[in-house]
């Protein structure tokens, strides 16, 4: 299984705003969230949408087989 981009420039801006924003959202949101657990799974999705976005390739998408990636 062959690692091609498959995720086109809205896609991975939309993924780098919401990866920026959970990942700043888990690290410093105070006493709002008070479960530890909650905040690192927070921060893992969020830097997972940030890899996505530099690497402009989801895993999820390879295994569905869909790409919104202009051909």
């Amino acid at each position: 299984m062959a690692i091609q981009a498959n995720l086109s420039l809205l896609d991975r801006s939309l993924r780098g705003a919401i990866g920026i924003c959970v990942t700043a959202f888990a690290f410093l949101n105070g006493d709002i969230i008070d479960d530890v657990f909650i905040e690192i799974l927070l921060g893992i999705f969020g830097g997972l949408n940030l890899i996505s976005l530099f690497s402009g390739w989801c895993p999820v998408y390879q295994i569905a087989g869909v790409s919104t990636k202009e051909s």
